[in-house]
């Protein structure tokens, strides 16, 4: 037989080589064409990632140069004058609010029984009326009448009312603030209401003679507390007075110098579109257009003197503030009765210092502050890099913090990381290890299915089931010693890293379960010849092999959920704020808002080239970069586990 093949596969071979002469002769290489083809299919990756950076950075780039301007206009117009004293007197709002609230938790535990009491009964005197209202109405007509209807038709009025309003009175649930007694008094006097009666029911005067008692006694035994609160309410009015009117002229100075800025740029764009025109009448009328919008420049130097006289008088009444809030502060009681007032009463004393300190430090700036200061660009990019606060479309002046993006985004993947990377490695090396083939056919793909879910699927999951149930479970009285419970928000954080992590499963655990398949067989040999069990295999030389790889499948995990939007869009709460991390581990049940979210939401809805739209493409570049990073040092542990394995 092979000496029978031999001859034809000669013959194969050389007609082969005959043809590829051929093809040569006539200068066609098809190993070159088809490594051109190729080549230029890789080529076009690299060239589609470079135009994403380029457009990212056309699109972002002049975002320093405009914010600066923003903030020099927010300087040179007054308004960070204004925010000075503004910012640190904003924390007063949260200090009253603290003291109406511990306020009123003291004063209930004296007058809340009366008042409950009372409200119960004017709810069911309302219910009455409301179910017998049609004969109500009927005979108030009746009574209203010139000259007054007859005592023959007001009385079936008066029995159909009566039988209407006893009806309803008897059909009351009332509530265990009321004795039997006073249960079967309150349906008698309820049951005979009518429109002629001029005096409130008798044992409703009598709750409110009891409640008037009861809250003026409240107000006697928490005299102090009460003066301190009206103290902290009124203080800041001198202040806000004047601030208000130092507001409304900076405003104006903003208004027109933003108004001057939108008809420059037109302006420029015009003429930059009447050079570029062929057309004499259309570069004519381009031309006149720009003409018209020709406007005059804002003096900020006259209309910042009217701000800079006045800032003695802004300090003074600094100083005043100062004093009363001193004064309040040595009225307030150290101790209340119920827990929740004496909570918040001590947290008030633990912040009025520093709040009175911020003030005595905004009255120093006062004299200091300068309108002439330039605006370098390292402010400007520390703005925008370790600025606290995304505030956009604002009356006063926006604001572009990355801060409060970035912790949402980091936090939501930290919780989505600390979920995914224990189920996904342990599934990885169960089914790479110790399942059998059946189980195999079943576990991953069943695992690599979530892959294909649709992320806005997900975020109705989040919305519509998760949610509720995680509130549910928060609200369980024996597990009121988690921190965070009960949570406030069905839509926070932890709820978009439940959901992230469901997503970022599917690739830890392919990726995880290739370095474990790429463990040279020799290890596992050895490993049986030293007389290794199953596990001690697995835990001490297969684990520690494919390490690098398992590392590299967690970062590109991370790279996953960082660069989510929708689900992060729909279940995170969007709430642009910095989280409050006094609260602990409970910090995973706030809401936030993400790098990726964030530019979802706004990118539709603002203005092409305005500050706002180069800020969204900033975030996009630091978020292009972050992705860069993360996917760089999973190729570092790639490499690190190839260089092992050889």
């Amino acid at each position: 037989m092979e000496e029978r093949l031999a001859p034809l596969e000669r013959q194969s071979l050389g007609s082969m080589l005959l043809k590829k002469k051929k093809l040569n002769a006539l200068g066609f290489d098809s190993q070159k064409y088809i490594r051109f083809f190729f080549a230029s299919n890789a080529s076009v990756t690299i060239i589609v990632l470079v135009l994403i950076m380029l457009m990212l950075l056309r699109e972002g780039a002049g975002f320093l140069k405009t914010y600066k301007y923003e903030l020099e206009t927010y300087r040179q117009a007054g308004l960070e004058f204004c925010d000075i004293v503004d910012r640190p007197l904003a924390q007063h709002q949260q200090l009253t609010s603290r003291l109406r609230r511990a306020l009123g938790a003291s004063i209930d535990t004296i007058s809340q029984n009366a008042r409950n009491r009372r409200d119960a009964y004017l709810l069911m005197k309302r219910q009455v009326e409301e179910e017998s209202a049609l004969q109500r109405e009927a005979l108030s007509k009746a009574l209203e009448q010139t000259p007054p209807a007859s005592d023959t038709i007001l009385a079936p009025l008066r029995s159909q009312l009566a039988e209407a309003a006893a009806k309803s009175a008897a059909s009351l649930k009332l509530k265990n603030l009321f004795s039997l007694e006073e249960a079967n008094k309150v349906r008698a006097e309820l049951g005979q209401l009518s429109p002629e009666a001029k005096n409130s029911p008798a044992f409703l005067q009598q709750l409110n003679d009891h409640y008037s008692a009861r809250d003026k006694e409240a107000k006697t035994s928490f005299a102090t507390l009460i003066e301190a609160t009206e103290i902290f309410e009124e203080a800041p009015e001198p202040l806000q007075e004047i601030l208000s009117e130092i507001k409304e002229h900076v405003l104006e100075t903003k208004t027109a110098a933003s108004e001057f800025y939108t008809l420059k740029s037109g302006r420029l764009k015009l003429l930059e579109a009447a050079e570029k025109s062929q057309d004499p009448a259309e570069k004519a009328d381009l031309l006149k257009e720009a003409a018209a919008t020709q406007a005059v420049p804002v003096d900020f130097k006259q209309r910042i003197k009217l701000v800079i006289s006045r800032a003695e008088e802004l300090g003074n009444n600094v100083r005043q503030y100062i004093t009363a809030i001193q004064k309040a502060a040595g009225n307030l009681p150290t101790n209340g009765s119920p827990p929740n007032a004496v909570a918040l009463l001590e947290e008030v004393h633990r912040q009025l210092p520093l709040h009175i300190q911020e003030m005595q430090v905004a009255a120093e700036e006062l004299k200091t502050w300068s309108p002439e200061k330039p605006v370098s660009f390292s402010t400007v990019i520390g703005a925008f890099f370790f600025g606290s606060n995304w505030i956009t479309n604002s009356s006063w002046q926006d604001s572009f913090g990355f801060v409060p993006l970035l912790t949402g985004s980091l936090i939501i993947s930290l919780i989505a990381i600390l979920i995914a990377t224990p189920i996904s490695l342990m599934a990885a090396i169960y089914s790479n290890q110790f399942a059998s083939e059946r189980e195999k056919e079943f576990i991953k793909p069943v695992i690599e299915f979530i892959q294909a879910i649709p992320s806005v699927v997900l975020g109705f999951i989040g919305i519509s089931v998760l949610g509720d149930l995680i509130k549910d479970v928060s609200e369980v009285p024996w597990l009121q010693w988690v921190p965070g419970f009960p949570i406030q928000e069905r839509l926070n954080m932890f709820n978009a890293g439940c959901l992230l992590a469901l997503m970022a499963i599917p690739t830890m655990f392919s990726l995880s379960e290739d370095a474990l398949n790429n463990v040279p067989e020799a290890y596992v040999d050895a490993s049986d010849a030293l007389g290794a069990t199953k596990l001690q295999t697995v835990f001490r030389v297969i684990v520690p092999s494919a390490f690098s790889g398992m590392a590299a499948a967690i970062l590109l995990g991370i790279g996953r959920v960082i660069g989510e939007t929708m689900v992060v869009l729909l279940v995170a709460g969007n709430r642009i704020a910095i989280p409050d991390f006094s609260s602990g581990a409970g910090v995973i049940f706030q809401p936030a808002h993400t790098l990726t979210g964030i530019i979802a939401q706004e990118l539709g809805e603002v203005s092409r080239g305005s500050a706002h739209w180069q800020a969204l493409f900033m975030v996009g570049i630091v978020l292009f970069c972050i992705s860069l990073i993360i996917n760089w040092c999973a190729r570092f542990f790639v490499r690190r586990f190839e260089q092992f394995k050889a």
